[in-house]
């Protein structure tokens, strides 16, 4: 009788990534963390939470003598941040010459004023202080944004950087109503990442204590128009927190064309535990809100007046993660993704 061999089962060898084809998907953004800050008044805060960039929305003084604008600068050293944004508010008097030197100041003040706000001073703190207009900006890690800057709010009272209400500065086009100030700087531009003001725009976190709606009608039209990610401001320390906005398609041609319509659908005001971003350091959007708002290309507005309705720091700062393109340079693979089929 034969004798039975085992069977023997002869083995396939295993893939290599020389004979399988790799998939291989490129990283073309970056999730970047703005800590946003506005209406600090003099206050230091105790803790700032380590970011990407700080955006500092004005107002950072009471008085807004040199002397106050250096201390205020000085403050900012604390911040963690590779890049720190500020603009000035309506409090940094000393710095709108036209107002400063109308209201009783001097030249050799102001002068002093820019000097510190854009010298040797606000370099070492490692503080750009922007002036109106777009500016880009590249990261270490390649992310790329570019940012409209304005320090300008409707006239109130007597105070810096402000205009008549029924000039627009904002926009290209405006009502029939309104009077078109717009300059290649002023104006918004479309396509632009992130729009910081002093003032916000109207009916979007800018109610007062009286009732009124102090935001900007041509701002909030140029929001409509240019749909940013983010438009962070202050000014109205009760208007403080968040707020996701979309847009009614039906409504974009009348947007352009600058008429007086509008097209934004605000969403219901983020609820913040105050308590808890105090613990924390900072406020954020609660994950099902930042979710919606990566996902659905709303643009995110943020009050981030520090300044509390009591006119005391009660108000934590706000911490925003973006994702923004890489330039093609910093482009790459994506970590963990590749995969052999």
């Amino acid at each position: 009788m034969a004798t039975q061999h085992p069977l023997k089962r002869s083995r396939s060898p295993s893939p290599t990534t020389s004979s399988s084809p790799v998939l291989q998907r490129f990283k073309t953004s970056e999730s970047v963390k703005f800590l946003v800050i506005s209406d600090t008044h003099d206050a230091e805060l105790s803790f700032y939470p380590h970011c990407d960039v700080l955006l500092h929305c004005g107002d950072l003084t009471e008085d807004g003598t040199p002397s106050s604008i250096s201390n205020a600068l000085k403050a900012l050293r604390k911040v963690n941040a590779e890049l720190k944004l500020v603009i000035p508010g309506n409090h940094e008097i000393s710095l709108d010459k036209d107002y400063y030197l109308a209201e009783g100041g001097t030249e050799d003040d102001h002068l002093k004023a820019r000097d510190t706000a854009y010298g040797p001073e606000a370099r070492r703190a490692g503080v750009s202080v922007l002036d109106e207009g777009t500016h880009t900006f590249t990261l270490k890690s390649g992310a790329t944004f570019s940012i409209y800057a304005s320090p300008w709010t409707p006239k109130y009272g007597a105070s810096a950087f402000q205009y008549p209400s029924n000039k627009d500065r904002f926009n290209e086009f405006s009502p029939k109503w309104a009077e078109n100030v717009g300059t290649e700087t002023s104006v918004i531009p479309e396509g632009v990442d992130i729009v910081m003001t002093h003032g916000p725009p109207k009916y979007i976190l800018d109610s007062t204590s009286d009732g009124r709606s102090a935001g900007c009608e041509h701002l909030r039209r140029a929001i409509a128009r240019t749909r940013p990610k983010l438009h962070c401001f202050g000014h109205v320390h009760r208007g403080y927190g968040a707020q996701r906005i979309e847009f009614d398609p039906k409504w974009e041609e009348e947007e352009k064309s600058g008429d007086d319509l509008d097209c934004i659908v605000a969403l219901p005001k983020e609820w913040v535990g105050k308590n808890q971003a105090k613990r924390k350091g900072y406020a954020s959007l609660p994950p099902n809100s930042a979710e919606a708002f990566r996902d659905r290309k709303q643009t995110l507005m943020v009050n981030a007046a520090v300044m509390d309705e009591k006119d005391e720091p009660g108000n934590a700062p706000w911490v925003v993660n973006l994702e923004l393109p890489l330039t093609k340079g910093a482009e790459g693979l994506r970590d963990g993704v590749s995969s052999v089929r």
